[in-house]
């Protein structure tokens, strides 16, 4: 035991195994292609654009909107469209399901 305490000192450090991240959780992305860690701000300023490879990330129709149009004087036609089954077509899952599973993890009316 007396090795292991000269390779490894006790104290704070060695013994606080659980420590908090004072980093908040989102605020780094890594590159899909090159693995580089991008600043999450930037990125965006960058239109979700890899500063370093040029990789094109995936973004949301939101937020294709969003870089797109402009703010002001843009009005949504048909936002209180819900879409429904009415072939209650049926596979593996049943498409309403499919829907509303969509419709949660987006957060749209329309899947």
């Amino acid at each position: 035991m007396d090795w292991l305490k000269r390779i490894r000192p006790s104290g704070p450090a060695s013994t606080n195994s659980n420590r908090s991240s004072a980093v908040p959780e989102g605020l780094w992305k890594k590159c899909p292609k090159c693995a580089a860690p991008l600043y999450r701000p930037e990125l965006e300023r960058n239109q979700d654009v890899c500063p370093k490879c040029g990789h094109h990330m995936r973004i949301g129709a939101r937020r294709r909107l969003d870089i797109f149009l402009d703010e002001q004087g843009r009005e949504e036609i048909g936002a209180d469209i819900v879409a429904i089954d009415r072939l209650r077509f049926k596979d593996v899952k049943k498409y309403k399901d499919r829907l509303t599973d969509a419709q949660k993890k987006t957060g749209e009316k329309d899947a």
